[in-house]
């Protein structure tokens, strides 16, 4: 595995690790913290040009190699940081000035007030940095130092503290946010609480209100086509007879000049009554399909009331795929630390070194230097002169961390399989066993996960590798489409996208058929292939019942997660803004609270309370999934005979116009 504490702890020039390769240091220090800032995003890339050491601990004052100095010289000496963590009164620095040791890059030329963030020293006193812009600070005994660079350039307090500032405004903004959350946290789980009896009272009420929301609304809409098509056509006639309307059709970015023509009216009008046709004539010819769909919602409404335990199901998928997340995380780290030290060669400075060359001829030689790679934890002359940057990927961890992308998508999608067959199985034995309670088992949902997991394991890794597989393609063509992106081949992108949207249909298709799929291994207990085969067959020949019922469920399940984020936000806003207590002080500061950002906690409300609804929905419209199959079951294999009884409700079978034999011949042959 790999090496944690390269994640974890900062690494000096030489690749060392603080506090670890260099024992008793665990802190970064930059000489030139400047020259790091001055590259902004490219830093990532190129990494910090200036030396970084690991020292015992972040100075606490201020100090520049050009004074001025009114104490000796070894105290002087003792404030300077130097290359290896050390002062410039060390023994190998004893026979070099101050101006040699900073000219020649062995020590900082000057020292900033700081402390730790995640082990690199940054400025601390910001305040005392900023002054006016022009670098100059006071050290600890109140007198005057003005920051330079080893090229005798003023550091500007702006510069230097130019991150840490954005560091210090998000952790101001951090700290409030925190302390906001501390206030109302109780405000948040008291909605929390509140979205979750409001979803499952949505799902007990649907069993009595389906009806009447589904067939408002085609009131709804029939009325305002309806109203739109007679204005449409009325503003057309009016406008006509004008001069102004009479005018052509032109181009206008004034959008009301379009609303004074009459050929806009007769457009909106044609296209009013064209979608006033279509809702009419789905009412009329599919008025019995949609009371269908309206009994299975009521079925599935009951089937969830009744087995309430399967609302908390969705706890044990969500800590499942928190500890696939985990672990895969777990993986990708210890994979990426399997690494090795990348650094850039850079030029020694001292003229003994390259004698007979110019400023000029060094400067373009170090330009040189800079683009050969190096190892800087090579012990000999070269790795002295080699830069660290960052530690690079040896060249298979890239497979591997393929490889480990790819496990994410499978387990992840083997966990919502397992959810999904589960639930199936569940609703499944509610419905099969409607005529006869005794033969239902006394816990369905474990019945029903002991099942899935014991017997249909098999199935439930085929169905999700095949998902997996096409979402490990998808990623894969957007890692070559942005590394084929500097080619800026136009034939090469448009076939990389035609690709990926195929793969994406093809995904979405798999997903549906996976999902009708398991519902049929937890009815009949058949293999994966033979489960597709029948789920698909039968679901093109009831082809309208499924876009019927599966738009039905899809308006129903809006509104109800509608209806549950607007009445919980709305609560939440009306309680954190005082809204409520108005005009009474007492009331306001008994039960309300200052709050810097009153917006997040009512943003975290309202993802939450969507949250809770949605994973309410998704029990809700599983179980619709499996008794709407269950139904075309039913009523393809049974027939009404003592033999072959129906075991749909009766409010099924008297919208179908079916019928059981004797209910006590019924009992007899079940």
């Amino acid at each position: 595995m790999g090496d944690f504490k390269r994640v974890i702890h900062p690494t000096n020039s030489q690749g060392q690790v603080c506090g670890r390769d260099v024992p008793g240091k665990p802190y970064l220090f930059f000489f030139d913290l400047q020259s790091c800032l001055i590259l902004g995003p490219a830093l990532v890339v190129t990494g910090c040009p200036t030396p970084q050491v690991c020292v015992a601990s972040c100075p606490k004052y201020y100090w520049s190699w050009k004074g001025p100095f009114d104490q000796k010289l070894q105290y002087v000496r003792s404030l300077m940081i130097c290359l290896g963590g050390v002062d410039a009164n060390d023994p190998k620095f004893a026979n070099q000035s101050i101006d040699q040791l900073v000219q020649d890059k062995q020590c900082a030329p000057y020292v900033y007030h700081s402390r730790s963030m995640l082990g690199r020293c940054i400025p601390s006193q910001v305040s005392q940095l900023m002054g006016n812009g022009t670098g100059q600070v006071r050290d600890e005994t109140g007198k005057p130092i003005l920051l330079m660079n080893a090229k005798n350039q003023v550091v500007n307090g702006m510069e230097v503290v130019k991150s840490r500032k954005l560091v210090l405004e998000f952790t101001t903004f951090f700290e409030k946010v925190v302390s906001d959350l501390s206030q109302t946290w109780h405000v948040i789980l008291v909605c929390i609480s509140v979205s979750v009896v409001l979803s499952f009272c949505w799902i007990v009420l649907l069993r009595c209100c389906a009806s009447v929301m589904v067939w408002t609304t085609f009131i709804l809409f029939v009325a305002l086509f309806s109203f739109g098509t007679g204005f449409c056509f009325y503003r057309w006639s009016v406008l006509r007879k004008t001069t102004e309307g009479s005018h052509d059709l032109e181009f206008s970015l004034d959008i009301a000049s379009y609303f004074r023509l009459a050929s806009t009216w007769l457009a909106l009008g044609i296209i009013f009554a064209i979608l006033l046709v279509i809702i009419l004539l789905i009412l009329i010819f599919l008025r019995k399909r949609i009371r269908v769909a309206i009994a299975i919602l009521n079925e599935a409404s009951k089937a969830v009331s009744t087995m309430t335990s399967v609302l908390f199901w969705p706890i044990l998928p969500f800590i499942l795929e928190l500890i696939v997340i985990a672990q895969v995380l777990f993986v990708a780290i210890s994979l990426r630390t399997i690494s090795d030290p990348v650094g850039t060669k850079i030029m020694n400075d001292d003229p003994t070194v390259t004698p007979g060359f110019g400023d000029k001829a060094r400067n373009d030689i170090r330009e040189i230097f800079q683009l050969i790679p190096c190892d800087p934890l090579q012990n000999n002359s070269a790795g002295k002169a080699c830069r660290f940057l960052y530690y690079g990927d040896r060249k298979y961890t890239i497979y591997l961390q393929f490889f480990n992308l790819f496990m994410f998508f499978w387990l992840i999608n083997f966990v919502k399989s397992l959810t999904q067959m589960t639930l199936a199985g569940t609703f499944a034995e509610y419905y099969f066993s409607s005529h006869n309670q005794k033969s239902a088992s006394k816990c369905p949902l474990l019945t029903s996960l002991f099942r899935s997991t014991f017997y249909h394991t098999g199935s439930l890794a085929f169905g999700s590798f095949l998902i997996a597989l096409l979402q490990w393609l998808r990623v894969t063509l957007e890692y070559i489409s942005a590394k084929l992106k500097k080619a800026n081949n136009p034939v090469t992108n448009f076939l990389l996208k035609c690709l990926s949207c195929c793969f994406w249909l093809l995904e979405k298709f798999l997903r549906f058929l996976n999902r009708n799929a398991f519902i049929m291994i937890a009815i009949y207990g058949q293999s994966f292939c033979s489960a597709s085969r029948s789920a698909l067959s039968l679901l093109a020949r009831n082809v309208v019942r499924l876009f019927v019922v599966d738009k039905v469920t899809d308006f129903i399940l809006f509104i109800g997660k509608l209806v549950v984020v607007s009445i919980v936000g709305g609560m939440a806003y009306v309680y954190l803004e005082g809204i409520l207590f108005k005009g009474n002080d007492f009331l306001i500061d008994a039960f309300t609270s200052n709050l810097h950002y009153a917006f997040v906690p009512l943003g975290i409300i309202i993802l939450a309370s969507y949250l809770v609804a949605s994973l309410f929905a998704s029990v809700f419209e599983m179980g619709v999934d499996t008794i709407f199959l269950c139904f075309l079951e039913d009523l393809e294999k049974n027939d009404g005979s003592a033999e072959r009884p129906y075991y749909m409700s009766k409010n099924l079978m008297n919208i179908l116009g079916k019928r059981n034999a004797q209910l006590s011949q019924v009992k007899q042959a079940i």
